[in-house]
């Protein structure tokens, strides 16, 4: 249920806040990340809209309502109306960075991981990649695993998650034949590059001091999906990319794989399910 009205008083201890509703007071609490990015506003005693759950409960012995997410939030004074935070704008950002015309790179990277026992680094071993023009149509397409530079710490943990072997390194690129066609691929074509998460540009990133090699432009151009559908739909938490499929699709998918390549189409799949769906 959508709730408005002017903030009363806040306990920021106990993440509740009241505003007076038809000439009731009533009150509402916060989840801990809710009160973390709005309570300098709402100690501004400003006005809220915000949706709400329609049942009861009970924080420190207080009767209330557990706050979904705030749709506006402002202030009024003679200079006129400051807004705090307005979800709309927000939405409306979203659909104008999805619309920009780019060429796009889906990027997906499987990494191996850390060994709790020994010294060990997390390299990147297998990447998938969908390129396509503006209008969608896909320009390249490819996969590979990727020899890493310490083979000795591609460990069982590592060979479990991804259900692999050690014989699929014996076909696998060097790193620097894939730094070079992700080089190519971004002078060529200047693309967006899209990933699930933060972890691929953070670790692509790392992967170029590790191998010695001069940065390319990835942060600049790169887009966390996950991220931005998160911040449109205003979800409290983050997504799993099968996980968002299904939702979007309505169909249930084979255990997720952890193939990059797959997963970067699926990621392709989701960009333009979303981009449909924010255009209607």
């Amino acid at each position: 249920m959508e709730i408005y009205g002017k903030v009363h008083y806040v306990d920021k201890k106990e993440r509740l806040f009241s505003i007076i509703v038809k000439g009731t007071l009533q009150y509402f609490h916060l989840t801990n990340k809710n009160m973390k990015d709005f309570k300098s506003y709402l100690f501004k005693m400003p006005y809220v809209c915000f949706e709400a759950s329609e049942d009861y409960v009970i924080h420190s012995n207080i009767k209330c309502q557990e706050v979904d997410y705030f749709i506006k939030i402002s202030q009024s004074s003679r200079r006129g109306i400051t807004v705090y935070y307005d979800l709309h704008n927000i939405q409306d950002e979203v659909k104008n960075l999805i619309n920009q015309r780019h060429k796009r790179l889906f990027l997906d990277l499987e990494f191996s991981l850390l060994s709790p026992y020994a010294y060990s680094v997390s390299e990147i071993i297998q990447y998938g990649m969908v390129l396509e023009d503006e209008d969608g149509k896909v320009l390249y397409q490819g996969s590979s695993f990727i020899r890493p530079v310490y083979s000795n710490y591609i460990n069982r943990q590592t060979m479990n998650f991804l259900s692999i072997d050690n014989s699929v390194f014996d076909d696998a690129c060097s790193y620097i034949e894939f730094y070079q066609l992700l080089e190519r691929l971004i002078k060529e074509y200047d693309p967006k590059i899209i990933a699930w998460g933060r972890n691929d540009c953070l670790n692509i990133e790392k992967s170029f001091k590790l191998n010695h090699l001069k940065p390319l432009d990835v942060r600049s151009r790169y887009m966390n999906l996950m991220h931005v559908i998160k911040n449109y739909y205003n979800y409290k938490q983050e997504m799993g990319l099968f996980n968002t499929y299904q939702e979007m699709t309505n169909k249930d998918m084979e255990k997720q794989s952890h193939d990059a390549l797959e997963d970067a189409i699926v990621e392709r799949d989701i960009f333009h399910m979303f981009k449909e769906e924010i255009n209607k």
